[in-house]
């Protein structure tokens, strides 16, 4: 019968209406989060759970606890008490602390343990998701299933990561390939591409031997590719065999240490030839 009361009330609290429809947010916002308990002690710390695992698998320009209460002051957590749960009163604490939305993290008990998950709308003050979780008293969700949580009541979108590829060379006019797809001729501009994820690059020109490499893309990295191309017939023979390779430092801008990438070519006239990858 308890969990059956606990169920209701969740369903109570996801039936409240929430703010219009709208498109996919910056996935590079400022997102704080806050908690909110309602006089329980069940998952302790859950608000650092839920942030550590944003941080590690979204974009956003996270705020946590610690992080929000400098930024605020101390009565941060009885100002989030004295809210209520109420979006605009959660909103105006948000805007004070620098972020453009917040998640707010309940815990309460109503015979189970009662989890809700609301994200605010900083600017239009509106509730734009929001998730509630019966859980056994004594029940201690796993990071999966906190995941499995944020990816019903955050965007899509938040979950997507980007890394951004340069590509320079030595010819203007040669065509850049990434994965197989075409991306002009050089010079190009900066390429945003999905990250983590390892990629072909392709550049090549008529009358030139081809510049071939790979390259590992971080989330939130950087990786600039050099393409030096020769005319053909200029390389001495041995560099046109398909088997020697080029081993190439890859230093990433934002991320913690440098990638090594093997630089290898299948074609037997496509060589990097004087190309490196920075």
């Amino acid at each position: 019968m308890r969990r059956l009361v606990a169920q209701a009330a969740a369903v109570a609290v996801l039936a409240v209406g929430l703010g219009p429809a709208r498109a996919d947010p910056d996935p590079r916002r400022r997102v704080a989060v806050l908690e909110f308990r309602g006089g329980s002690s069940a998952l302790p710390a859950i608000d650092d759970r839920i942030a550590r695992l944003l941080g590690g698998r979204t974009s956003l320009r996270l705020i946590d606890a610690v992080d929000a209460r400098k930024r605020y002051g101390a009565n941060l957590d009885a100002d989030v008490v004295a809210c209520g749960g109420e979006a605009a009163c959660v909103a105006r604490l948000g805007s004070r602390i620098g972020a453009q939305e917040v998640l707010l993290v309940g815990v309460s008990e109503l015979g189970d343990v009662i989890l809700t998950l609301q994200r605010i709308d900083v600017k239009s003050r509106q509730v734009t998701g929001r998730l509630a979780e019966a859980l056994a008293v004594n029940a201690a969700p796993s990071d999966a299933a906190l995941i499995r949580y944020l990816e019903r009541v955050m965007p899509g979108s938040d979950f997507l990561r980007y890394g951004v590829i340069h590509i320079d060379a030595n010819l203007t006019g040669a065509a850049v390939e990434i994965g197989g797809e075409r991306h002009g001729l050089t010079p190009v501009q900066a390429i945003r591409v999905p990250a983590p994820a390892r990629y072909d690059i392709r550049v090549s020109k008529g009358g030139f031997v081809p510049f071939r490499a790979q390259v590992a893309v971080p989330p939130e990295g950087e990786v600039r590719v050099r393409a030096e191309l020769t005319r053909r017939g200029a390389g001495p023979r041995w560099y046109q065999r398909w088997w020697v390779p080029v081993v190439a430092g890859v230093v990433v801008v934002g991320a913690a240490a440098a990638v090594v990438v093997v630089v290898v070519t299948d074609d037997p006239t496509a060589v990097p030839v004087g190309g490196r990858v920075d």
